[in-house]
């Protein structure tokens, strides 16, 4: 890949567009101070030949001590839940820019927010005032209110306002945010100051009750005597904005720190936003009508009706179906995630593809849950990777290209999709990005039933090439995969980008061979300029050379830019989610137990520390390479599991004309197999060994460890340690003049390099 493409991505922002809608938010919560940690994900929902960073266990978010409720928020953002107590309320994340200014900040060129007010102080984090979760409880004494912020990293920075509408009358102005909403009888306001009630009497903000913030949990709360509102008479409407603490209880209104206009308010969030409210189209962090409502200095629109003799309820966590963002806890946060990097919140740099650039505990991501699922582990519903290209985010898809989602994800196929934040718009899907993309599947598979042995991973540009590298590390996770705008092998007809990671990464065709049993649909146009058509060619023609299944449709009018705002005129989505169908209705799921198949990989990108990397796969593990080479490869193949003999038949070229949605045509080449019957079974295993210093067999997974003629043949370029494992105690394990013994199921030998060496075994 040639990250050239860089600054013209950068052109990809779309216009500002959503629908504005009024709607009181009710819906269910559950719960505890300390909230138990999911149990660890067993492997049936992660499939098998994921790294360790897919089946860890999940942090535990710490609760302010002060809140007497279990916990009880909804995963998904812009959704509420009553439970034992307390009602709950989860705020969408990232998305406390306030109103649109004159100067939207830089960083997000490719993803637009609605507003665009900074954060001028280092302990702001350039997120200080964003709300992640809301509770309100009561007990027979007291009142809460609690507030969660995604970043903070100092008590002093964010201020929080309850405007409340409790009985008729009130009036509208929300006193020092500069906002109004209609009926408002009183104002709590949580800040380091303390907590503070304005009655709206004229007497201005008194300081009541008690008020409890803690830094570890981000959190703030506020314990008011129960008799200082009239609850349990009618339903109330609760409003809630955020801005930045002015130091003596109030908000903090700087035009030019914040680079806003005067008649701008200073509010960076309002909560209570639902879908209904922040329609996904062109709304890249869920803030559109956040941003013209602030411009308006109404948010009436934003509101729950808390119904207080509710709160011994439980409700069910909430279900959107179709498009959402959903949040999970990374095992991956602040400094930990890079040298040098910040402790939470945003890196602001200029360069708008810094990674990581976002750096709290709590992530994003976005999520297609298909009006057809029901939770039934006996029908588990396919699952869908959807990865974001370069300075994009988790929201690309649902942005720019809702028909490619709803024919991915809904129309076509009814699957699960899903699309990670990354931690920024340039992960690559490597390093602490590539950990999210496995946490995010494990906690899809926590909270739904999912199959995971029908994966197909699909992407636009970045996203493509992270399509290619993830099947290409782990190819007995995934049953196929779909590449738009993307590539991976360097053409030899273009020179290297100055500056660009295509001469370094990813080091040609060759770990293409690693998808010999993953489906692989790709394409392409002409007038690409970023991702050149030549390279897209040259790895299409690789997987060709290796006799793989593919097809691959070139667009012979298309660039890499203009298509990703065509959405419904580009038929390459629509034949995209098309292939997907007929790819998983010709194999059924992912292969299982291949008889062959060549696994290479590059020893530079294992990162044991995070649990990513090469692992081997199938009936290959414990893979090791000799020091200081670029790459190590493994070839094996079992006579005891009978593939068929394979022909590679190539298709005849086809001609996809245009339609009435699109004048772009393209050209279909591709390539099938021709399956015939297989030869008789035995019992011998070959192993082919370039630059591998140690490995794993799986003899039972191979099909030859209970086979009386079972024998090993390795030919290595180099000395190895060779583990065989799922054999009986006692056998005898011999090559030359090497002997050894069976114990607990597996032998290790320490064989010099040859041709041809024969592994015996007897009893």
């Amino acid at each position: 890949m040639r990250f050239v493409f860089l600054l013209t991505v950068i052109f990809l922002a779309a216009c500002n567009s959503s629908s504005s809608s009024s709607r009181s938010g009710n819906a269910p919560a559950s719960a505890a101070p300390e909230s138990p940690a999911p149990d660890v994900i067993s492997r049936s929902a992660v499939p098998s030949g994921a790294p360790p960073a897919a089946f860890g266990q999940e942090p535990v978010l710490r609760t302010n001590p002060s809140w007497p409720f279990k916990e009880g928020a909804p995963r998904t953002s812009g959704t509420g839940r009553y439970a034992n107590g307390a009602f709950y309320w989860t705020d969408f994340v990232y998305d406390a820019h306030g109103a649109l200014g004159p100067n939207p900040p830089i960083y997000r060129v490719g993803t637009p927010s609605g507003g665009s007010y900074h954060y001028p102080e280092p302990d702001q984090a350039g997120n200080g005032a964003d709300i992640f979760r809301v509770g309100i409880g009561a007990d027979s004494q007291n009142s809460y209110w609690r507030v969660d912020w995604q970043t903070m990293l100092a008590t002093e920075v964010p201020i929080a306002a309850f405007a409340l509408d409790y009985h008729s009358g009130g009036d509208d102005e929300i006193p020092g945010a500069g906002v109004t909403a209609p009926g408002i009888d009183a104002v709590v306001l949580l800040s380091s100051a303390g907590v503070t009630v304005d009655f709206k009497d004229g007497n201005g903000p008194v300081a009541i009750g008690e008020f409890k913030p803690d830094l570890a949990s981000r959190s703030f709360v506020a314990i008011l005597p129960k008799s200082l509102f009239p609850i349990d008479t009618q339903p109330w409407t609760i409003y809630l904005v955020s801005g930045i603490h002015d130091g003596n209880g109030g908000f903090l209104d700087d035009n030019a720190a914040f680079r806003k206009l005067p008649t701008q308010p200073p509010v960076f969030n309002a909560a209570f936003r639902d879908y209904e409210d922040e329609a996904p189209l062109n709304n890249f962090w869920f803030d559109q009508q956040q941003a013209t409502a602030l411009n308006q200095r109404d948010i009436s629109e934003f509101s729950i009706e808390l119904d207080w003799t509710r709160l011994g309820e439980t409700e069910p966590e909430p279900l959107v179906k179709g498009y959402s963002n959903r949040w999970y806890v990374s095992s991956l946060s602040g400094e930990a995630l890079k040298d040098g990097g910040q402790a939470a919140g945003i890196d602001r740099a200029e360069n708008p593809v810094n990674q990581p650039q976002y750096y709290d505990q709590v992530q994003p991501y976005g999520f297609y849950l298909p009006e057809s699922y029901r939770e039934d582990p006996a029908n588990p519903t396919v699952f869908t990777w959807l990865l974001h290209s370069l300075t994009q985010n988790h929201n690309q898809y649902s942005a720019t290209v809702p028909n490619f989602l709803d024919g991915a994800c809904e129309r076509l196929r009814q699957s699960i999709c899903a699309t990670t934040l990354g931690r920024g718009p340039a992960g690559g899907y490597n390093g602490a990005a590539e950990v999210d993309f496995w946490e995010v599947w494990r906690d899809i598979a926590q909270h739904f039933t999912i199959d995971s042995e029908r994966t197909i991973s699909s992407g636009y540009s970045m996203g493509a090439i992270g399509t290619i590298n993830l099947m290409i590390k782990y190819p007995e996770v995934f049953a196929g995969g779909v590449v738009l705008a993307g590539s991976h092998a360097d053409s030899p007809l273009l020179p290297c980008s100055p500056g660009s990671s295509g001469c370094a990464e990813p080091k040609g065709p060759e770990l293409l061979q690693n998808l010999k049993w993953n489906g692989y649909y790709h394409a392409h146009g002409s007038f690409d300029q970023l991702v050149p058509f030549a390279d897209a060619r040259a790895t299409v023609d690789a997987i060709k050379d290796y006799g793989y299944r593919y097809v691959f449709d070139h667009y012979v009018a298309e660039d890499h830019v203009i298509w990703t705002l065509k959405d419904i005129a580009y038929p390459a989505y629509e034949e995209a989610a098309k292939w997907m169908v007929s790819w998983l209705n010709d194999v059924d799921t992912r292969k299982q137990r291949p008889g062959n198949f060549v696994y290479r990989w590059e020893p530079s990108a294992i990162d044991e520390r995070l649990g990513v990397g090469p692992q081997g796969a199938w009936w290959l593990s414990e893979i090791k390479a000799i020091d200081n080479v670029d790459f190590a490869q493994v070839s094996v193949n079992s006579g005891a599991i009978g593939e068929a003999d394979i022909v590679a038949v190539p298709g005849s070229p086809e001609f996809l004309p245009p339609n009435q949605k699109t004048l772009s045509p393209a050209l279909r080449d591709s390539q099938a197999w021709q399956l015939n019957d297989p030869l008789p079974l035995n019992g011998r295993v070959s192993v082919d060994l370039k630059n591998v210093a140690a490995l794993s067999l799986n003899l039972a997974d191979a099909g030859v460890a209970d086979r009386a003629d079972k024998q090993v043949v390795m030919t290595s370029d180099s000395p190895v340690m060779l583990t065989l494992t799922a054999l009986s105690n006692g056998t005898l394990v011999s090559s030359s003049s090497i002997r050894e013994v069976v114990s607990e199921g597996r032998v290790t030998l320490a064989l010099p390099a040859g041709v041809d060496q024969i592994i015996n075994f007897s009893q």
